[in-house]
């Protein structure tokens, strides 16, 4: 782990120089690289930015690109993983020890992005880069580099802490905002959730971010893959639910404007998906050049050809009535047949092979289903609740074809079918985990396969910091 350090500098630059447009790879470059040289040239500063979106990929092995986008799920309820310890089984059992391989993986990848971010605000401070691209660029880029911090703070809190609304002052991960450039300054406490949230919505600068649709309407690729204003919004809402902050989460949803839900759920899903739909707040690209490494995709656990992870029709969300209809198009044209052993598998993530298929982070469907579970929790809200449910189910099934009367929905009824909404159609896309967690409950496993109950108070409720944190971090106790 005291290397980890040491690497992050030469990381950063190194991800900075391979992230670059076709362009700017053409370009004559200087016989020596040095911090001073990128920091006073305006394309240099924007292939730096990018360096730390790879390092949120993080493909080889994998950080975001796969790795922990399966986690979520396998912590979840609605698939059934059949593989060893090297694809998370122990995971999916609730049983991660600290030298666990994704435990290590995502922690220290998680703080490599961390740094880079930081390294990089650092910079531009420490070069006068708002010379260089002028104040608005300027400011762009550092709402970026801190969304992409955001984002992992989110990712490890979800994991490593208990959940807010239990304990505001759990002890969380340690909170780091100043880049790592050599080794000896490991050491820093564990902060609670509350701060590590605290600095989450801090970080997501909104009104520094650009719009993601060009002067047509159209999303762009850069909306979609770098921080928009909308993904600010949405990190922002996930937050303020997870706090139970209701009006504060609706306030941040409805500033989502000018996306739609796709009318055919296969557009959100495969290559260049922008392309296809309004939809898409926030995803990541793959490449030939930059896929996720072997046993890291969500192809390679959640597709037929994996053979993996197969969806738990026996005791998740398609086993229960009105969330496996043949008519609706999340399981008509996103579920695959039996196989041999009667086993169905999730076709939202299809090449096994490539690994091509780009990954949805945060798409347009999540806010309206975010807005139902806010209005949900409030005592004036049904109708809203009601009519933001109702726009992602009508997207998938007609309401002739439908045996669930939304409109006749009350009380918990209402609150059971928004959840339950959320689970089919987020279904392995990382979501199901984070939601458990966060409303603090207890994660249940009841198939031919396993049985368990985890609550708030089992030790592996949460995951344990890793080992190696703590033997080069002296604060961790």
């Amino acid at each position: 782990m005291k290397n980890i350090f040491k690497l992050f500098a030469i990381l950063t630059l190194s991800a900075s120089l391979s992230a670059c447009s076709e362009d700017f790879i053409e370009r004559d470059r200087p016989l020596v690289m040095n911090e001073a040289i990128i920091y006073a040239d305006a394309d240099y500063i924007e292939s730096a930015l990018l360096g730390c979106y790879s390092q949120f990929k993080a493909s080889n092995p994998s950080f975001m690109s796969g790795l922990a986008y399966v986690v979520f799920d396998s912590r979840g309820d609605d698939i059934v993983n059949v593989s060893n310890p090297v694809t998370m089984q122990n995971t999916y059992e609730m049983k991660v020890l600290p030298t666990e391989l994704e435990n290590n993986r995502i922690w220290n990848y998680a703080y490599y992005t961390i740094n880079a971010c930081n390294i990089f605000i650092d910079n531009l401070v420490k070069y006068e880069c708002e010379d260089v691209l002028g104040t608005t660029v300027y400011k762009q880029y550092v709402a970026e580099a801190k969304f992409v911090r955001a984002y992992c703070y989110y990712v490890l809190a979800n994991l490593y802490s208990q959940p807010y609304t239990l304990n505001q002052d759990a002890p969380a991960v340690p909170l780091r905002t100043v880049g790592l450039t050599a080794a000896g300054n490991n050491d820093c406490p564990l902060s609670t959730i509350s701060k590590i949230y605290q600095q989450i919505l801090d970080d997501c600068v909104a009104e520094d971010l650009p719009s993601a649709f060009d002067d047509e309407g159209k999303l762009t690729r850069d909306g979609v893959t770098r921080a928009s204003a909308a993904a600010a919004h949405m990190l922002k809402m996930r937050v303020y639910m997870a706090q139970n902050e209701w009006d504060k989460a609706i306030t941040e949803g409805e500033a989502v404007k000018g996306y739609s839900l796709a009318d055919d759920v296969t557009k959100l899903y495969g290559v260049d998906t922008y392309k296809e739909n309004t939809e898409i707040i926030f995803a990541l690209p793959m490449s030939t050049q930059d896929n996720p490494n072997t046993q890291m995709s969500a192809a390679e656990y959640f597709s037929e050809q994996a053979t993996v992870c197969w969806l738990d029709t026996e005791s998740g969300i398609m086993s229960q009535a009105g969330y496996f209809l043949p008519k609706d198009q999340r399981i008509s044209k996103l579920v695959s047949d039996p196989d041999s052993n009667g086993y169905q598998y999730s076709k939202k993530f299809v090449d096994y092979g490539g690994k091509l298929d780009w990954l949805p982070l945060i798409r347009y469907a999540e806010t309206k289903l975010n807005l139902a579970e806010c209005y949900v929790n409030k005592s004036d809200g049904a109708t809203k609740a009601k009519s933001n449910l109702k726009d992602v189910r009508s997207r998938s099934i007609a309401a002739a074809d439908d045996v669930i009367d939304v409109d006749a929905l009350t009380g918990g009824n209402l609150t059971t079918a928004v959840y339950n909404e959320r689970r089919l159609e987020f279904i392995c896309e990382g979501i199901r985990g984070i939601d458990i967690i966060r409303r603090g409950e207890s994660f249940v496993k009841k198939n031919s396969v396993i049985d368990i109950s985890v609550s708030p108070s089992d030790t592996y409720y949460t995951w344990p910091i890793p080992d190696a944190e703590k033997t080069y971090n002296k604060e961790i106790k």
